[in-house]
Order: C-alpha cells, then structure tokens, then sequence
C-alpha cells in the first residue's frame, strides 16, 4: 500500500476517534512510520479538528533528530503536534511498532492515582478481563498493570520518563495512561494499534464502571 493510501486510513480513522468523543476539539495526535524509511514517521499536525483530517494533515519527522525531514514540502503553516515527542518516544523504545494513536478517552482522564514530580511512574492493575487478550496475552486470570505517567506541563518532560520506563520496564500491555491527560497506544501497523486501543478504552470503561 502507497504511503499516501496508509496516511488516508489514519486519517480516516481521526475521524472516527473524534466521532467518539476521544479526540474532541483539536486533542490528540495520530503517527505511523514511514513505509520506506524506518527512522521517519509520519504524525499529524497541530491545531488541526480531527473530524476533518486528511492525508494531507500529516509531516514527516525523524525518529532521531525530532526535526521535520528536510526537504519536506507541505502545506504552509503546518507544524507537528507539540506530543510528537511522545510518540517519539515510543518508536525509540520498541522500534518494531510501527503505528501510535494518541487520544483522550474520558475514562482515562478520570484516572489519577496520584503520581507526582518526585514520583512520576505508577503501575496501574488491570482487571483480569477477557478482552486483555487482545493484546497478546494469553494468562488465565493474567496479573497485568499500565503504566500511569505524571501530566507534566512539558511534554518533552513526559515522554523523557516515558521512554525511559518503556525501555527498562518493558510493559506487557501496549499502552500507557497519562493521568488526568489521556492514552497512548501502540502496534505494529494501524490495524494492531486500533485493536490495542479498542481494546483499551473498554478495559478503563470497566473499571470507571466498576469503581
């Protein structure tokens, strides 16, 4: 598939997440990688209504540098999502994924455990649900957790700790929850992570329902 038709279908499916109410006014921010080079991937821009994106709405930046790919020419104006460094993040730590939606599901700005500065990482217990096997794991009644991050005014400040704990930590589950913010996930390509993240909001749907 072109790299055109891959934007188009993350595009496409801004627009859904925004149907939702999981990306309202211009929150969150979609990646993938490019389909040519693995050091660059594309992520959506700043500032952009989400239930109006197009393939269009898209940059390149390298995983690397976090600068735009030189030579770019794109739409005028157009920078990248001031979470692009999260996303970053993710394709430093686990450079075998290949896409990362992230978005703000109401449950998961309902979550807040109560990490802070001086103890910016928590690991949140997920219920033994059914669905956790969307994910991979196959445990019956599997002891899994989500790391929940500290909302840091400075994104480069989260996803510095982020990247960190992805690396060392290495977390069964493909996502992560910023508190009072919203959730990153991520897979392979936009099929996996879509799965992740469906999977995902009904397992913090659960638990807000449960609480």
């Amino acid at each position: 598939m072109s790299q055109k038709k891959i934007l188009a279908r993350l595009a496409e499916s801004g627009v859904l997440y925004h149907s939702k109410g999981w990306m309202p006014g211009t929150a969150g921010n979609l990646s993938i990688k490019d389909e040519k080079d693995p050091n660059v991937f594309w992520v959506s821009g700043s500032g952009l209504d989400k239930n109006k994106l197009t393939r269009k709405d898209f940059l390149p930046v390298e995983i690397e540098s976090g600068k735009v790919l030189e030579g770019w020419k794109g739409r005028e104006g157009l920078k990248p999502s001031a979470e692009t460094s999260i996303h970053r993040a993710v394709y430093k730590a686990f450079p075998e994924m290949g896409c990362s939606l992230h978005v703000h599901t109401p449950e998961s700005n309902l979550i807040e455990i109560g990490v802070s500065k001086e103890n910016p990482i928590e690991d949140l217990p997920l219920l033994p649900l059914e669905i956790i096997k969307a994910f991979g794991i196959w445990d019956e009644n599997p002891n899994v957790s989500v790391p929940v991050l500290y909302n840091y005014p400075k994104v480069q400040d989260i996803s510095d700790h982020l990247e960190q704990h992805l690396i060392q930590a290495k977390p069964r589950v493909p996502f992560c929850v910023i508190e009072k913010h919203g959730i990153t996930v991520w897979g392979k390509d936009l099929i996996q992570a879509n799965r992740h993240l469906e999977a995902a909001d009904f397992i913090l749907k659960v638990r807000a329902m449960s609480k």
